[in-house]
């Protein structure tokens, strides 16, 4: 291409002999930059082309994990919805002086079990270490911040006061007034090993007893709150997510 224009440069400058060598030099020169340019704009072009496969493949990677946390998450959300139904259904016996039955056996081992949040942070890990302006879309940017170092964080940190709980208040009083019996299910599939009062009557009219399920099941609804919550702008960052990622592939 460069040789195409020299030639017709050249027979221009030599149609008029006085400005000859002007032409030729000012000919150079324009040749000379217009390689430059299109040197420059290709790899600008090749340098954007592989910022946004980069950014494709982080944002991908960044979207399954956000789904990972989704289901853990949901698990969360069923477990703590169950404990709250069982620890209603143990003040309720309470309240109605019901006999012990299967019912209340397992709202008892309902209370004392629960998860932990299996945080999926390697990719956003990887987005803080090269620096978030990584990707280039504000709001997604904002979100993915939010969602780990406020939502996430938040739910941790209410596992760790609900696990004191368990831990210090109510597993200490359900050694003393309850007893546990062989699991129906010996693979553990279904039913865990179930807890039994020992005198129904003398737990019921136990205050701390009743104060400990009380508190405990006042915190998993604020719990059960804050997990609604993250699991609703949770969903609404995977679909911009996979949204953004469809617009790089264009």
């Amino acid at each position: 291409m460069t040789p195409f224009f020299r030639k017709i440069r050249k027979h221009l400058a030599d149609a008029n002999k006085p400005i000859k060598y002007l032409r030729y030099a000012i000919g150079e020169i324009v040749l000379v930059v217009i390689g430059i340019l299109i040197a420059l704009s290709i790899n600008n072009w090749n340098e954007q082309r592989k910022s946004r496969l980069q950014e494709v493949n982080i944002l991908t990677k960044l979207n399954t994990d956000l789904k990972a946390n989704l289901i853990e998450i949901e698990g969360l959300k069923d477990i703590t919805e169950k404990r709250i139904k069982a620890s209603q259904t143990i003040l309720n016996y309470f309240e109605e002086h019901k006999a012990i039955d299967d019912s209340l056996k397992h709202s008892f081992e309902l209370i004392n079990n629960d998860d932990l949040f299996n945080n999926a942070n390697t990719t956003y890990k990887y987005i803080e270490n090269q620096g978030v302006n990584i990707l280039r879309n504000d709001s997604i940017r904002s979100k993915i911040t939010s969602m780990y170092e406020r939502h996430f964080k938040n739910i941790a940190n209410r596992e760790n006061t609900n696990w004191k709980i368990l831990t210090d208040d109510l597993r200490p009083l359900m050694d003393v007034h309850l007893e546990v019996s062989e699991p129906q299910d010996k693979n553990f599939n279904e039913e865990y090993a179930l807890n039994k009062p020992i005198n129904m009557e003398t737990l019921s009219e136990n205050m701390q007893f009743k104060n400990v399920i009380v508190r405990n099941m006042n915190f998993m609804l604020l719990r059960l709150r804050w997990q609604k919550e993250t699991l609703e702008e949770l969903d609404g960052l995977i679909k911009e997510v996979e949204l953004e990622i469809q617009y790089l592939n264009k």
